[in-house]
């Protein structure tokens, strides 16, 4: 009788038992009250499962921004290609313009001096002719020599209007370039203010769906526990039991933790640039050796150093250095998770990814970091924006089993 009065104390301390003491027997406590504990674990299964739909269709809406971010930096990268072009053919014309507008100002200077000294002879042929005698044989030749220069000068001036006009014809052209130039900067930078505000979005909707799923699941637990704690107490009404019960869930726990630890620190000691292990990944590393040689170009731009060229000396590259616009989009090269977010030692901002199998891939010189640790990332999906500097400059590295291996056997050419 004494064990059953202290399993009723306990029952009231955590408010299951809400009714006078009086003469209840065992079973009618146990019938009455377990009945309400299950029927309130039934109702909370049920408030579970609803968050759990509610969970997957926000899981989906996340997908779905997933896959229209991978457009966007897509569209964003084909713009920056199409803009480089573009400025190119702009500095190309400019020379063209220098070049045609210094050859019409030497000829122009040429013409004028010509049509002077034809003019002063024309006005004064008397004193020309007494400054320098001519025979008559000499007179005549001369007079036929000026007769031929006339046509020759009107075609020559014929010939610098032509050019003329295809200098306003460049300048016309130039001027529609720029115009043109500044209108796709414009679409850029909106397509990049839509870009962050998805983002955004996926990111409020990932903590929305973590909080929400991890306080359904901390309820069903408590809630399953306090009915199995009700029928074994109920049930036996014995202490020691209970006691022994919690000296063994103690000692489990601390050998989970020891456990625990000792893993962290082997992880630790074995990658020294990975400070997070991700609790879980997908099996994607079959699918990446199937896309060896097929993998995007994390960011638009031109290769500057090669895997293993020599950068100084005794010192070889172990990834590539692609030299890009300013504000370049970098995009995750295949489907993986990030183990890393942030900036580290002489990388600046790195992003590591975990694609399966033992491979990685490696980005640092970001500006700025659009994923977050532990994030599963999609081929193509954007994380990142490059320094708005013209000196812009990504490195990108794949490892195998933490040894640095040749990108470029990797990413589509």
């Amino acid at each position: 009788m004494k064990l059953f009065s202290a399993g009723r104390l306990l029952l009231l301390g955590l408010g299951i038992l809400s009714f006078p003491a009086g003469n209840l027997s065992a079973a009618e406590v146990s019938k009455s009250d377990l009945q309400k504990m299950e029927a309130r674990v039934a109702e909370q299964k049920a408030e579970r499962e609803r968050l759990e739909a509610e969970a997957a269709k926000i899981d989906n809406e996340i997908k779905d921004i997933s896959k229209k971010m991978v457009r966007y930096a897509r569209t964003i990268q084909n713009n920056e290609e199409k803009l480089s072009s573009m400025e190119n053919e702009l500095k190309t014309l400019q020379q063209d313009l220098k070049k045609a507008e210094d050859t019409f100002a030497l000829e122009d200077d040429n013409l004028i001096r010509t049509l002077a000294a034809l003019q002063n002879l024309a006005l004064k042929p008397t004193e020309s002719l007494f400054v320098q005698p001519l025979t008559p044989v000499e007179i005549i030749r001369s007079a036929m020599l000026l007769r031929e220069t006339v046509p020759y000068l009107e075609q020559n001036a014929a010939r610098l209007r032509r050019n003329l006009e295809q200098i306003e014809q460049r300048k016309a052209k130039v001027e529609a370039q720029i115009e043109r130039i500044s209108k796709q900067k414009k679409v850029m930078e909106s397509e990049h203010g839509e870009l962050k505000a998805l983002a955004k979005k996926k990111s409020v909707l990932r903590k929305s769906l973590e909080l929400r799923s991890e306080a359904a699941a901390k309820k069903v637990s408590a809630l399953a526990s306090q009915a199995e704690d009700l029928r074994d107490l109920l049930a036996k009404l014995e202490k020691e039991r209970l006691e022994r019960k919690r000296r063994e869930q103690e000692a489990e726990r601390k050998r989970l933790a020891e456990e625990q630890r000792r893993k962290k620190q082997e992880e630790s000691q074995r990658a020294d640039l990975i400070k997070l292990k991700p609790q879980s990944i997908k099996e994607l590393g079959e699918g990446f050796l199937q896309a060896k040689g097929n993998l995007p170009m994390p960011a638009r731009g031109t290769i500057i150093t090669r895997y293993g060229e020599k950068i100084s000396k005794g010192v070889t590259s172990k990834g590539i250095i692609v030299k890009t616009r300013p504000q370049a989009q970098v995009i995750s090269p295949f489907d993986g998770n990030v183990i890393f977010a942030g900036p580290f030692r002489g990388y600046g901002n790195l992003i590591i990814i975990e694609h399966g199998k033992g491979y990685l891939s490696l980005l640092a010189g970001l500006d700025s970091i659009d994923c977050e640790l532990g994030q599963m990332l999609l081929a193509g999906e954007p994380v990142g924006l490059m320094p708005d500097t013209n000196d812009s400059k990504l490195y990108i590295e794949i490892r195998k089993d933490n040894h640095p291996i040749n990108p470029l056997t990797w990413i589509k050419n």
